[in-house]
């Protein structure tokens, strides 16, 4: 929630790693280890979580393994905070990862319960574009807010670097980038063009919102992981989350304005 000034701050369900994020970053400053050498630790951290989920194997440490994946995601960009070492290349990075973190995630478990492939992809993507909603309509409130600025509503063109980054490896980051999220960007963004051109959302809207946030939607699968329940991950996202992504869109339009 560092993204946000402290008066503009909500309650936000999907960063619940934050203060456990925090703790790491504190530990961290003093040394060497930079915020690059987070993001690829959450992804094999993420990795080995879907190893584990495919092989059946101890679905406690496996649920935790997510968590701790949603831990090191959040520090990564708060030890560049705190260093003030802003980058587009971990920017881009950071959601590159995310992504392929979830495809493998959701990859485990249709292998796993021989599960159809086609509805994998299905939920897959509705499980992306929740998680865009939450995205979009945080990114809003920070633009309205005179927050963290470092994402922007459409990436459609080319970032402006920071001092320490990379530029040929910033547009090829860059252009992974479009192809995995554009298309979600643009969507959302249509389904809502005006949220930008209203009144600034309430805190009370954004803590709703939160609920789609990757983290939190995270921490359902491990739950459903440690429960031995998560055949249902994929009827889940595709039905009961995409009916409240509707409903977050609609609340919205008609009542905040």
């Amino acid at each position: 929630m560092t993204k946000l000034p402290v008066n503009k701050r909500f309650i936000d369900f999907s960063d619940y790693a934050r203060p456990f994020a925090l703790m790491l970053v504190k530990i961290l400053l003093p040394t060497r280890i930079g915020s690059y050498s987070i993001t690829f630790s959450f992804l094999m951290v993420g990795l080995i979580s879907a190893f584990l989920i495919y092989k059946g194997l101890n679905p406690v440490l496996t649920g935790i393994l997510i968590l701790v994946k949603s831990m090191l995601d959040a520090a990564d960009g708060e030890i560049a905070r705190q260093r003030d070492e802003p980058s587009m290349v971990g920017r881009y990075l950071d959601s590159i990862f995310d992504f392929i973190v979830n495809v493998f995630l959701f990859l485990s478990i249709a292998l796993y319960f021989d599960q159809s492939i086609l509805i994998m992809v299905i939920a897959l993507v509705l499980f992306q574009l929740q998680g865009s909603i939450f995205n979009y309509y945080y990114l809003v409130k920070r633009y309205q807010a005179d927050g963290d600025q470092t994402s922007r509503i459409l990436e459609f063109n080319e970032p402006k670097p920071f001092k320490r980054d990379n530029l040929v490896v910033l547009k090829i980051l860059h252009k992974i980038y479009l192809i995995i999220y554009g298309w979600q960007d643009f969507l959302i963004y249509k389904l809502d063009s005006n949220a930008i051109k209203g009144n600034e959302l309430p805190t009370w809207f954004l803590s709703l919102v939160s609920f789609m946030g990757l983290g939190f939607q995270l921490l359902i699968i491990a739950f459903l992981i440690v429960l031995d329940i998560h055949n249902y991950t994929f009827l889940f996202f595709i039905s009961p989350y995409t009916v409240f992504a509707i409903i977050v869109i609609v609340i919205r339009r008609i009542l905040v304005r």
